[in-house]
């Protein structure tokens, strides 16, 4: 899919996205670091279910497997010169889930597939050590490769500095002016990053680097996301933005971590979200196909209406 069919689309009606890779993995039973899954035969099978189950679930996209699979953040687990392995494998994987799909159920829709790009997880100066500059040659590596297996967009996620937030969207406009990105920082209820960026503030800056949609994810759950959806939209009632919030907050249940809304409160909360006219729903942390399928029937009604 070209820039031009993507964005079009979403001017035009709500694209829903997948749900939490991570928390999904770790449900059944699976406790690596979830990048490095990527390199095993086996275990990408089960990253092609994962995709597969949020495909059956009506996700119009899903989210490569690469949250983590910069080479600065691989160097911590060892796996730096597993980079572009990782990388091209996890596109693989969602191609294959999208071939599947399209096998089993004859649904043509328009599918994207968007290459995932976390945090670094190192803080960049002055806060912490790491060099801005650096930071834009870790994420272009990643964003290279990505934009190589041709997907289809690049979703920078999870940011909560907004200077690595622009770090990485300046990488990946190094490496193409045409691919859509999606940026997201993570707010708390108060809008605003732990390092102190405004919902507000960072969406003009976002918008500004080259990032065609923004938005909020993880950190909050749904209800409690909606105020940065309100934030960002009185900001800018033009922009294109994407909100991709946790199924609520973690609870332990009888030893086992659980995320406090349900499918159909959670859905019910994204309801909410209409009046801000997002362009990209998703969820994360502790959301399910569940989630996904029950949010679907809320936005279905929308874009019908």
């Amino acid at each position: 899919m070209n820039k031009i069919k993507l964005l079009d689309i979403i001017d035009k009606k709500i694209l829903v996205g997948d749900g939490a890779m991570g928390t999904s993995l770790l449900s059944a039973g699976i406790s690596e670091y979830p990048d490095s899954l990527n390199i095993d035969n086996n275990h990408i099978r089960k990253i092609i279910d994962i995709h597969l189950s949020y495909l059956e679930a009506g996700s119009d996209i899903i989210q490569t497997n690469t949250f983590g699979s910069t080479p600065i953040k691989l160097k911590s687990f060892k796996l730096e010169n597993e980079t572009e392995k990782i990388n091209e494998n996890a596109v693989n994987a969602a191609n294959e889930a999208v071939s599947i799909y399209r096998s089993k159920s004859g649904d043509e829709k328009p599918i994207f597939i968007a290459g995932d790009i976390g945090p670094l997880g190192k803080l960049l100066e002055p806060a912490g050590t790491l060099k801005y500059e650096d930071a834009v040659s870790a994420f272009s590596k990643q964003a290279e490769i990505l934009v190589g297996k041709k997907v289809d967009l690049i979703i920078i996620e999870t940011m909560m500095d907004l200077n690595e937030a622009l770090a990485a969207i300046e990488a990946t406009r190094k490496i193409s002016e045409d691919i859509p990105i999606a940026c997201t920082l993570s707010f708390g209820e108060n809008g605003v990053t732990i390092m102190g960026n405004k919902a507000e503030d960072a969406l003009s800056s976002l918008i500004n680097a080259g990032s065609n949609i923004v938005g909020a994810n993880c950190s909050i759950g749904s209800a409690a996301m909606i105020s940065v959806a309100g934030k960002m939209r009185e900001t800018n009632p033009e922009a294109r933005l994407i909100f991709q919030p946790n199924a609520g907050l973690p609870v332990i249940v009888k030893g086992e971590t659980i995320y406090n809304e349900t499918p159909k409160v959670m859905a019910s909360n994204i309801a909410k979200f209409l009046p801000y006219k997002p362009s990209i729903i998703g969820a994360c942390c502790g959301s399910t196909p569940e989630h996904i399928r029950e949010i679907i029937r809320v936005i279905r009604n929308y874009n019908n209406s």
